[in-house]
């Protein structure tokens, strides 16, 4: 594995069903952490809305704040009334704007995979409308009814969320020649239509993949909805569990390095996932005592040096090694983000009142 220092979010604790035909955007999904400037920076905010801090990964102190927006890669987008703004949220400028031009209220509600282009949404009752913006050109795209909200975008690839009475649907709408593709994206073999709770999400390092973590609504059950944006495929990859939702909210995802390897961890379970990204199926799994854990969502980290995790459910944190032996050690920290400092010398948490104290590392 290459360096690499990833941040997960703390999500909401979602009830059973809560969110059935809900999508997982990027505006309640997200994360609210990030890893900036090849690992050497930390952004955190308390929810979507709310300012973005950047932190030092090497002192863990603040370098600067950045207002409220969609965070990809080391960009960060603000929408201001018409006025949309571009961040570089690893150096703290602002490197470009754009005015809208358009008539009506126009909501940010995404990027594309590499920052460059916001996503904005105005939907009434008959039709739904995207606007597609960049720094020097916009153009739009009208879908008849209000059912429509925004997935994702890569290149031509434009990733729409319809959904239905009972679950929605992941549908492609092709920007090369301006047609909605009739087939909704699903997995050979399984319906169409997704059910269940959303409740996380994490974008491969490439921005090629988009995980998402659904919850079960009535077993408890998780699955990982894998979006290829290159390919324009999705793919369902079922968690292990017993359909405990408490332990089954405490699952984190991480994102290896090589691209290759999608991590899920859970305190709840006591488990340690690898998922097989290009395969699309569980390539291993290990279990582990974790002693009196939390049903809070769970968040987790990979070492500099890809050798072992940081795992956390707000109240206690996991340090797992795999190889060449499974050891787990736990200790009691309130913890809502972990980071490596680039040296692998300090792992940094953000605790109450947004303090950041470096947890002993033994």
């Amino acid at each position: 594995m290459k360096r690499l220092v990833l941040v997960l979010a703390i999500a909401v604790l979602v009830l059973p069903g809560a969110a059935v035909g809900a999508a997982c955007s990027p505006l309640n999904c997200a994360p609210s952490q990030f890893t900036l400037a090849h690992g050497t920076l930390l952004g955190f905010r308390e929810s979507i809305d709310k300012p973005l801090r950047v932190i030092d990964l090497n002192t863990g102190t603040t370098r600067w704040r950045l207002p409220a927006g969609i965070v990809t890669g080391d960009t960060l987008v603000h929408q201001d009334g018409s006025l949309i703004t571009w961040f570089d949220a690893a150096h703290g400028t602002r490197i470009g704007d754009a005015v809208l031009q358009l008539h009506g209220a126009f909501s940010l509600v995404g990027t594309s995979q590499d920052g460059s282009r916001a996503v904005l949404a105005r939907t009434q009752t008959r039709s739904t409308t995207f606007a597609i913006v960049s720094r020097d050109s916009s153009r739009l795209v009208k879908l008849g009814g209000s059912q429509w909200s925004f997935d994702a975008l890569r290149g031509t690839k434009l990733f729409l969320i319809k959904t239905l009475n009972y679950g929605y649907q992941v549908r492609l709408y092709d920007l090369a020649t301006n047609t909605l593709v009739q087939r909704a994206l699903k997995d050979p073999g399984e319906s169409a239509t997704i059910s269940g709770s959303p409740f996380a999400r994490v974008s491969s390092p490439d921005g090629r993949y988009l995980f998402t973590l659904y919850l079960g609504g009535g077993g408890g059950g998780a699955m990982i909805h894998e979006l290829d944006l290159v390919a324009g495929t999705a793919r369902c990859i079922d968690l292990p569990g017993d359909g405990n939702f408490a332990a089954a909210t405490t699952w984190a995802l991480v994102t290896d390095p090589d691209g290759r390897t999608l991590w899920a961890l859970s305190p709840g379970y006591g488990r340690v996932v690898a998922v097989d990204v290009p395969g699309h199926r569980i390539r291993r799994t290990w279990t582990f005592n974790p002693g009196i854990w939390t049903s809070n969502a769970g968040a987790a980290v990979l070492s500099p040096d890809g050798s072992h995790f940081a795992l956390t459910d707000a109240q206690h944190v996991w340090f797992i090694v795999l190889e060449p032996k499974l050891a787990v050690r736990r200790s009691v920290h309130v913890a809502l983000a972990l980071a490596w400092s680039p040296d692998q010398r300090h792992l940094w948490a953000i605790g109450e009142r947004s303090r950041v104290s470096s947890l002993p590392l033994r």
